[in-house]
């Protein structure tokens, strides 16, 4: 993950979590269990991008 995730803009942040979802699936469709450190990884990876989304939308609310 790149240091400064949280200055990228919104669409290389909605680029990433796309992808990061597409590792998911596949790893998941080639047999990863959803608990697999790798998968758990991902969803670890997935959790930050979704938090500075999130922050972004509060700081638009505000």
């Amino acid at each position: 993950m790149n240091i400064l995730v949280a200055d990228c803009s919104d669409e290389i942040l909605h680029h990433e979590m796309k992808a990061i979802l597409q590792k998911m699936d596949s790893a998941v469709q080639q047999g990863e269990s959803l608990t697999s450190e790798y998968v758990v990884q991902l969803s670890q990876r997935l959790d930050t991008y979704v938090l500075i989304a999130q922050i972004r939308k509060m700081r638009c609310v505000s």
